[in-house]
């Protein structure tokens, strides 16, 4: 009897195990994907859209770009819709611009554009994926008029502000703070009426920051004094520090030292505090 009981748990022991595992095979690619168990996704099987979309994607997260080119461009071949074959094309070309190819990624996503005219939501996002390529090759104006199409295009407040601010962001790169300036009060404008509260400081200080950058010295102040408050009295103790650093330098530049040395102090006293180590690296940098 108690060879029986012991050989019944053995068995029960084998099949729970064979369940389990039975269990973790049959889970989607999509499931595993978005558990962020890529090489699992990877080897689920592969024999339609769906499943070889789930795969690009799988190889993306883990850099095999060539495999994710290879297994979106296969996907384009299988879609059969025009969202899915969309899709897959805007992978490739992302899968194009992680990989470097920069030069390839422009023209892919300029021919995914003349092949969207009829899609206003596919067209914004290849104009929104070349403008950040132009960026990457330094071709700064020719992004800020990406960015501007895209604007055209967008279907929200959120889709606006966020283009409205990459267009700023272009042309501060070329130092043409008149038109980032422009471009960035219509960003915050925009940010404000979305609710996105991170986004909208953000924009506040780059705002700030393109003020100093031109010597307009009334509205820097006014702008970081605004978002400072802001930041403060909705508990934003992250974007408090951005504001205390960008006014830090604001103090610099009006040579108030010990002003500018007490915001500088406060903001990397709360980036310790918070753990943002990203903010630590950019205070240690200056």
């Amino acid at each position: 009897m108690k060879f029986k009981i012991q050989f019944l748990l053995i068995l029960f022991s084998i099949c729970f195990t064979n369940y389990i595992y039975s269990k973790e095979t049959n889970k989607s690619c999509n499931e595993l994907l978005s558990n962020n168990q890529f090489e699992e996704a990877l080897k689920t099987k592969k024999n339609e859209y769906k499943s070889t979309f789930c795969h690009g994607q799988a190889h993306l997260q883990l850099h095999h770009y060539e495999e994710a080119l290879n297994d979106f461009k296969l996907a384009k071949k299988l879609a059969k819709n025009d969202i899915d074959h969309s899709m897959a094309d805007l992978l490739e070309g992302i899968s194009l611009k992680e990989a470097n190819k920069f030069d390839e990624a422009l023209l892919h996503f300029k021919n995914a554009i003349s092949r969207a005219q009829g899609n206003r939501t596919f067209k914004r996002l290849y104009l929104v994926e070349a403008g950040e390529i132009l960026l990457l090759l330094t071709k700064h104006e020719e992004a800020a008029n990406s960015f501007l199409e895209a604007y055209g295009l967008a279907a929200n407040d959120d889709e606006r502000a966020f283009n409205l601010d990459r267009v700023a962001f272009s042309y501060a790169s070329i130092r043409n703070f008149t038109k980032a300036i422009e471009y960035e009060l219509k960003a915050n404008l925009a940010f404000e009426r979305t609710g996105l509260l991170g986004e909208y400081t953000d924009s506040g200080i780059n705002l700030a920051l393109y003020y100093l950058e031109i010597n307009d010295l009334i509205p820097a102040e006014r702008t970081l004094l605004k978002f400072e408050r802001f930041a403060r009295e909705n508990g934003g103790m992250y974007h408090l520090a951005k504001v205390l650093y960008a006014q830090s330098k604001y103090y610099k530049k009006k040579s108030n030292d010990e002003l500018s040395k007490s915001k500088f102090d406060e903001a990397h006293t709360i980036a310790n505090d918070i753990g943002a180590k990203d903010l630590m690296a950019l205070f240690q940098a200056i």
